[in-house]
């Protein structure tokens, strides 16, 4: 079974991990960092500055994918068509 993100086709497979995140400012020398939206939501900090959300496919040995997305709303389209590409897959469609 294989899913498609943007222009990227994976086998499911060779995922280690699928996940969503927001990526946030920070005070660092990094700059920026992950945060699950879970996290994100429960945060009640205005302070916040979001650069991007993302979908970041994990193929193990720090071989990550990462599609960027600049708002919550394209993100979540994104996650749809995923969880639809998967679905139409078990389904045998």
């Amino acid at each position: 079974m294989t899913i498609k993100i943007q222009n990227e086709e994976f086998d499911v497979l060779d995922i280690r991990q699928l996940y969503s995140a927001a990526i946030i400012k920070t005070d660092d020398k990094e700059g920026s960092k992950q945060i699950s939206l879970e996290v994100l939501d429960k945060e009640d900090n205005p302070n916040i500055e979001i650069i991007n959300y993302g979908i970041f496919v994990d193929l193990g040995d720090d071989d990550i994918y990462s599609f960027l997305f600049t708002s919550r709303d394209k993100l979540e389209n994104a996650l749809l068509q995923t969880k639809e590409q998967i679905r139409k897959q078990r389904n045998g469609q």
